[in-house]
C-alpha cells in the first residue's frame, strides 16, 4: 500500500532518502514535524540501520564538541549501540565520528525552544531508549525534568537530592569531616572577612562552594583562585563582593590533583579508574590537558566512602590534592558526570559510559576490565597552550617551578611519541581529531592573544 503523500511516514521516509551532506557539515533545519523537533538542527541524518535498531540499544548521546563527548561515544558504540549524538556546534568531534548514528545541535536562536523540549522531541521522533549527558548544565536541567522522559526514556542522570548535596563543596566538607576523610582547614569568604577565627596559614586557594548557584555566573571566572599574602588576598575579595558567601577559603595543600572515577552500582563501586594531572591550561588551577593512569588505594577507599554516604548511583569523579613526596592528601570535590580525563579512563580499560548503560539495561552482563597505570594521554591544543603559558610566564600554583623555555619544548615534543596518546585521535576514527586541530589552528590565526589556543587567555 503506497504512502501517502504529506503523511508523517512519507516524511521521515523522504529524509532518510536524503543523500549525506558536503564534507563541510552544512546544518540545515529537519523537515517539520507536528512537535518542536524542526528546532533542532541536524548536522548528519539517522541512518535506516541505526533506526531499525531495538529501541533499547538507541541512546541520544549529548556529547558537546569535546574529546570527552567523543570518548562516550565510541564507548557506547563499541557495545553495540546505536548511539545519536547532539553537539553544540557543526565542529563537534562526536558529529564528525564514523560511530555517530546521526548528529544534531541545539538551535540556540532567540525564538527556539529551550533545550530540554528540543531533546524530548528529539527523544520521541528517534524513538530511544536512554540519554546520556555531559555537561553538568544539562544533567541539572533533565534532573529538572526528568518525568517528562522517565520511564519510557530512561535519563543516566544522578538522582536530584544527591546531585545538590554533590555539588555543594560545604556540605562536602562537613561531610568529609564526618568520615574522617582529610579535608584543608578553611571557610567561606565572608565569615573570614567578618570573624577570622585562627588564622589561616598562606599561601590559601579560594574555589567556589556551590557550583551551580545561578547567582555564580561569570562571578568567579577561575577554577582556582591563590593569595600567597594578606594583599593577594584583599585583592581577590574586592573582585568577589557581594559573592564572598560562595566562595571556600583554604589553606593550599601542595601536589598534584587526582582524580578517581567510579561507577557506582547497587551501592558498590563496580569499577574504579584513576588519573593524575600533569599538566593544566591555563596553569594555575585550569582543566587537565595530559594525564597518566595510577593508583593509589588510600584516596579510592575515601571516594568510595564519600559517594556511599551520599547514597550515589552512576557515574561520579572524586577529584582530590595529592603530595606524591608525603602521600598525604586532602578531598577537594566531587564532579557528578563524565569526568575531562574520561578518555584516559577509557584508553586504561575502564570502559565507564557503556558500564553505565548496562548497568541499567543489562546489569548480568557488566564485567570489570584490567585498568592500565602509566597510561598517559593529552589534550593536543590544549598541551599547547600550557606549553605557550610556561613559555610566556603564566602564572603557577604556589609549590610549582616554571620549567625553562628549552626545557617545556623538549617536554611537549617528546610527548608527541608513540608513548602518549592523543585524546582523540584513532586510526579507525581519525577524522575528528583533524576536524579539531583544523579549528584550533583557525582559531589561533584569528586571536591576537597569543596563548589562545582552547579559548582560555
Amino acid at each position: 500500500m503506497p504512502t501517502p503523500p504529506g503523511s508523517r511516514a512519507a516524511i521521515i521516509h523522504q529524509q532518510l532518502r536524503t543523500p549525506p551532506p558536503n564534507p563541510r557539515l552544512r546544518v540545515t533545519a529537519v523537515p517539520p514535524f507536528p512537535f518542536p523537533l524542526s528546532k533542532m538542527l541536524r548536522i548528519r541524518p539517522p541512518t535506516p540501520a541505526h533506526l531499525a535498531t531495538p529501541r533499547r540499544r538507541k541512546i541520544l548521546a549529548i556529547c558537546g564538541d569535546t574529546q570527552v563527548g567523543l570518548s562516550m561515544l565510541r564507548s557506547l558504540a563499541r557495545g553495540g549501540l546505536s548511539a545519536f549524538v547532539v553537539c553544540n556546534s557543526p565542529q563537534g568531534q562526536s558529529a564528525h565520528s564514523r560511530h555517530a548514528a546521526g548528529a544534531w545541535m541545539f538551535d540556540r536562536s532567540p525564538d527556539a525552544p529551550p533545550p530540554v523540549d528540543q531533546l524530548e522531541a528529539l527523544a520521541k521522533e528517534l524513538d530511544v531508549g536512554s540519554i546520556m549527558p555531559v555537561a553538568e548544565g544539562l544533567h541539572k536541567a533533565l534532573i529538572e525534568h526528568r518525568r517528562r522522559f522517565e520511564p519510557e526514556v530512561h535519563v543516566f542522570s544522578p538522582g536530584g537530592e544527591c546531585f545538590e548535596k554533590a555539588t555543594d563543596k560545604a556540605y562536602l566538607h562537613a561531610l568529609c569531616q564526618q568520615l574522617g576523610i582529610p579535608v584543608a582547614r578553611g571557610t567561606t569568604l565572608d565569615r573570614l572577612a567578618a570573624d577570622p577565627g585562627e588564622p589561616l596559614r598562606f599561601p590559601l586557594v579560594l574555589r567556589t562552594a556551590r557550583q551551580n548557584d545561578a547567582s555564580a555566573a561569570g562571578r568567579a571566572p577561575w577554577k582556582a583562585g591563590y593569595a600567597r599574602d594578606q594583599a593577594e588576598l584583599d585583592k581577590l575579595r574586592a573582585s568577589l563582593d557581594g559573592f564572598a558567601d560562595n566562595i571556600i577559603v583554604q589553606e593550599y595543600h601542595p601536589g598534584v590533583e587526582d582524580h578517581i572515577h567510579i561507577l557506582m552500582h547497587q551501592g558498590e563501586p563496580f569499577m574504579v579508574g584513576e588519573y593524575i594531572g600533569e599538566h593544566h591550561a591555563p596553569l594555575a588551577g585550569g582543566v587537565t590537558v595530559q594525564r597518566v593512569s595510577c593508583r593509589h588505594e588510600g584516596l579510592a577507599r575515601d571516594a568510595v566512602r564519600l559517594l556511599q554516604a551520599l547514597n550515589w548511583e552512576g557515574i561520579a569523579t572524586c577529584q582530590f590534592h595529592y603530595d606524591p613526596k608525603s602521600g598525604e592528601y586532602i578531598f577537594l570535590e566531587i564532579n557528578p558526570r563524565m569526568c575531562g580525563g574520561q578518555p584516559t579512563v577509557i584508553m586504561a580499560g575502564f570502559d565507564s559510559p557503556f558500564l553505565l548503560w548496562q548497568s541499567h539495561f543489562e546489569p548480568d552482563g557488566m564485567r570489570t576490565g584490567n585498568y592500565r597505570l602509566g597510561l598517559r594521554t593529552r589534550i593536543l591544543g590544549g598541551d599547547a597552550n600550557w606549553l605557550l603559558g610556561m613559555i610566556g610566564g603564566e602564572p603557577l600554583p604556589p609549590d610549582q617551578k616554571r620549567l625553562s623555555k628549552l626545557g617545556a619544548i623538549a617536554r611537549f615534543v617528546w610527548n608527541c611519541g608513540p608513548w602518549t596518546k592523543d585524546d582523540s585521535f584513532a586510526w579507525s576514527d581519525p577524522k575528528p581529531f583533524f576536524v579539531d586541530l583544523k579549528q584550533m589552528i583557525l582559531k589561533r590565526l584569528k586571536r591576537s592573544e597569543p596563548r589562545d589556543l582552547l579559548g582560555v587567555r
